[in-house]
């Protein structure tokens, strides 16, 4: 399969730290250390929460504590036009990511686009935020599939595919009506359970892509961008 993109037993899996690495251009430790000890050191702290490091607030105390960070800091919104709606939030879960995550965009007082990344339950990190166009933030499904003669499309989310030259089109034109469509059972497996192949296969029972044009076993991959 795609080194940061699977097929699964008819869903998509995306690997969410390379889905990331397209849209931050560094770490920002230093934000990150005064986010944590902020969160650590402001009033009303419990003893725990003050003796550990990174403080234990769980997924929503976390969340809670960055926007208000962000308002202790001066952190605007990422749209210069409307900078008092404060941080852009968005929210992936039940995704073709294979891990929840919670982002925050936000400008510096400097104008620095920065964005603070919250990985399931994990203690958020601060990033440099490397994306102009939100959204590509928003987009936690697209993932190009591709066999090895060199077809292939971009499938979004749904039904919806685009073409190597752009064009809309979608699974059902491509790859049949089959609601499973465009998943397909290996077809070594389906030809010992019928009678038609002497021994069984090895693979690992994984959902296959078949492409519609040549027949060849096809890869997905993260779109480069």
């Amino acid at each position: 399969m795609g080194t940061h993109a699977r097929i699964g037993n008819g869903f998509i899996l995306i690997d969410a730290c390379a889905w990331l690495d397209q849209r931050v251009a560094g770490p920002r430790p230093d934000l990150t250390r005064d986010l944590h000890d902020w969160a650590t050191q402001r009033p009303g702290a419990t003893a725990d929460v003050a003796a550990s490091r990174p403080p234990r607030l769980g997924r929503y105390g976390w969340q809670q504590a960055v926007l208000a960070w962000c308002d202790a800091r001066g952190h605007a919104g990422p749209d210069p036009s409307d900078p008092l709606a404060g941080p852009e939030l968005i929210s992936h879960e039940a995704t073709r990511l294979d891990r929840d995550l919670w982002v925050a965009r936000a400008l510096t007082p400097d104008g620095h686009r920065i964005v603070v990344v919250q990985t399931e339950d994990d203690a958020p990190t601060v990033h440099d935020d490397h994306v102009t166009d939100s959204a590509r933030w928003y987009d936690a499904d697209t993932v190009d599939i591709s066999c090895p003669n060199g077809h292939g499309w971009t499938w979004r989310s749904g039904r919806e595919l685009l073409t190597a030259d752009g064009s809309f089109t979608t699974l059902t034109v491509v790859f049949g009506p089959n609601l499973d469509a465009p998943f397909t059972r290996c077809r070594r497996c389906t030809g010992y359970e019928t009678g038609h192949r002497s021994s069984p296969c090895r693979c690992d029972g994984s959902a296959w892509i078949v492409c519609p044009t040549c027949g060849h076993r096809c890869d997905v991959e993260l779109p480069e961008h």
